[in-house]
């Protein structure tokens, strides 16, 4: 998302965003995955991500996928506590609020849901201080998450790159060409990619779920978009983190 404030919501705007993505995007159309859905600005809404609001609607819902990447604003805390929300914040035309308590309101895998990977490039929507306050609950069958943990005066900045360089190491080449660029697991591609552009202080964490503390840390460390694991139920999650 780019458009903020001139959509009337609090801002700023962003300029990268919709580039980021879409050079995300071009990795994932290259290494022979379908783009199921693709929205931009007043298009992307809070109730994408409501479980029950919206998050399985067919026409954008990211429920209905099940790799989806986010870039856009979130929200920080100048600190955050244990109890501190996490949030996505989005400026759709519809399906409001836009602004989502991840915690609260979000559950992925869940029914009907086909959700493995959420992708969240924004700012300080997986805070390390809360993360089991906020991040069991999206976990209903969602395999990993990743995203930025930091505050207001260590945040995450608008870039092209991160989201690009990150779409390059989880998507990968198919052969002839996958020498080029092997495909790496989830955790190991955001630990490499996630750090580029954000202020000193702010940390990429990657978060996993599994039915036990092993399977969790497995995850964590060794899966891949193209592993076809089955879904995981939440009973452990495990993170890590890379801090600038």
């Amino acid at each position: 998302m780019n458009v903020y404030v001139a959509n009337g919501c609090s801002g700023p705007d962003l300029k990268l965003c919709i580039k980021e993505a879409n050079a995300f995007a071009a990795w994932y159309q290259v290494s022979g995955h379908t783009s199921v859905s693709r929205w931009q600005d007043g298009n992307v809404w809070g109730s994408d991500f409501r479980d029950g609001g919206g998050d399985l609607d067919p026409g954008g819902g990211a429920d209905i996928t099940e790799i989806y990447f986010y870039s856009g604003h979130g929200t920080c805390q100048n600190p955050p506590t244990s109890t501190s929300p996490d949030f996505i914040s989005t400026c759709g035309n519809f399906g409001k609020p836009s602004r989502v308590d991840i915690g609260a309101e979000c559950g992925f895998g869940n029914g009907s849901g086909t959700l493995q990977f959420l992708f969240l490039d924004a700012s300080c929507p997986m805070d390390l201080v809360s993360i089991t306050t906020n991040w069991f609950a999206p976990f209903a069958g969602l395999h990993m998450a990743v995203g930025h943990s930091g505050t207001s005066n260590a945040d995450t900045l608008d870039s092209v790159d991160r989201g690009s360089q990150f779409g390059a190491r989880t998507a990968g080449l198919p052969d002839p060409a996958g020498w080029l660029f092997p495909q790496q697991s989830v955790g190991d591609a955001w630990m490499a990619t996630g750090t580029i552009d954000i202020q000193s202080g702010c940390s990429a964490v990657v978060v996993a779920a599994g039915r036990t503390e092993s399977e969790a840390v497995d995850r964590r460390e060794h899966e891949r978009i193209d592993d076809h694991r089955a879904d995981p139920d939440s009973t452990w999650i495990a993170w890590r983190w890379r801090t600038r």
